[in-house]
């Protein structure tokens, strides 16, 4: 019971340990703590890492919190690199690591703030579009993911995300993937009147070719399959 009762404590005090390191000693809180911190609290921690420069002392919190709260880290991660930008002596490792991490939570918050950096130069940043749905593939869906990068509205990160999309249906594993995330969005196996105006096949070359489409389809079909008879 002492054990379990210490176990129950733990986050609780990790919360206090920060809160009080925020106005003195730096006490890092454990990796698997770190999501147990209230909003403001994990928002202090990721402005202090961004202050500190990324050390390597907290690169296992920071990866916890831009998987898991990338709707909070992202945000700041890019403001902040945008304002670093805007010097003419911004460190090389500031600008990689700040867009590493944007680009491994692999999500829509991802493609938002990548997005945003393309806006200051599509060039340099553009190829973290590619970097975040591959990134996805870790955690989610990547398919489901370029959908919402389309969704999203923004020309150079919709041209991006197709470019990408071709690359990868050249396999069939991705092909299955992108098939699951067709049955997710349709709740059916795309007919005709979902292939014409999916926001993918719609922009594919050629509107992608009748092998492809067919492929997908079996593939959707097959996975159809398997989840009526879970």
């Amino acid at each position: 019971m002492g054990f379990n009762l210490c176990r129950r404590l733990f986050p609780i005090l990790a919360v206090v340990s920060f809160s009080a390191a925020m106005d003195g000693q730096d006490v890092i809180p454990p990796a698997r703590t770190i999501l147990d911190l209230g909003e403001s609290e994990q928002i202090a921690f990721i402005n202090k890492t961004i202050g500190l420069g990324f050390p390597e002392n907290r690169a296992d919190q920071m990866t916890m919190l831009i998987i898991n709260r990338s709707a909070v880290a992202l945000p700041l991660i890019e403001s902040k690199l945008e304002d670093a930008l805007k010097s003419t002596s911004t460190p090389k490792r500031l600008v990689d690591t700040a867009t590493e991490m944007i680009a491994y939570a692999g999500d829509e918050q991802a493609l938002r703030a990548v997005s945003k950096l393309m806006a200051v130069d599509e060039n340099r940043f553009g190829p973290l579009v590619g970097r975040t749905l591959d990134n996805a593939g870790n955690w989610r869906n990547p398919c489901t993911v370029a959908y919402r990068g389309l969704e999203l509205g923004n020309e150079a990160v919709s041209r991006y995300t197709v470019a990408w999309m071709e690359s990868a249906l050249a396999s069939n594993r991705m092909q299955r993937t992108w098939a699951e995330a067709m049955l997710d969005r349709y709740g059916k196996v795309p007919g005709d009147t979902e292939w014409a105006t999916d926001p993918i096949a719609s922009q594919l070359k050629d509107r992608a070719s009748p092998e492809l489409r067919q492929g997908v389809m079996r593939f959707a079909a097959e996975v159809l399959s398997k989840r009526e008879k879970r």
